[in-house]
């Protein structure tokens, strides 16, 4: 497992972030633990809980889910209670792409953030499976300047790192 290689521009109130890490899990694992919504609070930073609320087929084997977040944006001394809703759309064993619905940041009810999408994408390399994000986020306000960018920079490392170890934990007790 390496560690994850985090970028994120911006622009404006707009943060274009991308992430990528190497695992020796297979990509079956690698899928399992990233669509694993309920387990998500036992290792995913800032989540507290993570309820799927509709799920169905659709063509080609894919699937439509409704999910909701809650947890803590935290930054520095900064803390705030978080609500996401969102769209998700699974192409198993490949692609997960999420769309925020709702999202609520403290006071901010449903006005935090003017767009929220993100996607994952397994990769399959040798040895093991790369794990590929990247995600869009339009702020309503514009956040302080250079604190934006360093605070979805730090967010999304300790994200995709708590999901590199999580494959990593799965796949040594697999073994």
């Amino acid at each position: 497992m390496t560690p994850a290689d985090v970028q994120v521009t911006r622009s404006g109130r707009r943060f274009d972030a991308q992430a990528s890490f190497v695992s020796r899990a297979s990509r079956a694992l690698a899928w399992e633990t990233l669509i694993d919504y309920e387990q998500l609070p036992r290792f995913m930073p800032g989540i507290r809980a993570c309820t799927v609320v509709a799920r169905r087929r659709v063509a080609g084997g894919a699937e439509e889910l409704q999910v909701e977040q809650r947890g803590v944006f935290r930054f520095l001394l900064f803390a705030q209670t978080l609500t996401v809703h969102l769209d998700v759309l699974h192409e198993p064993q490949s692609r997960a792409h999420a769309r925020a619905t709702r999202f609520d940041l403290g006071l901010l009810k449903g006005r935090a953030l003017e767009t929220f999408e993100g996607t994952y994408e397994l990769v399959p390399v040798r040895g093991g499976v790369e794990v590929r994000y990247r995600a869009t986020i339009v702020s309503r306000l514009p956040p302080p300047p250079g604190i934006g960018s360093a605070a979805v920079r730090l967010n999304l490392a300790q994200q995709l790192n708590a999901v590199a170890a999580e494959i990593e934990r799965r796949r040594l007790e697999a073994d």
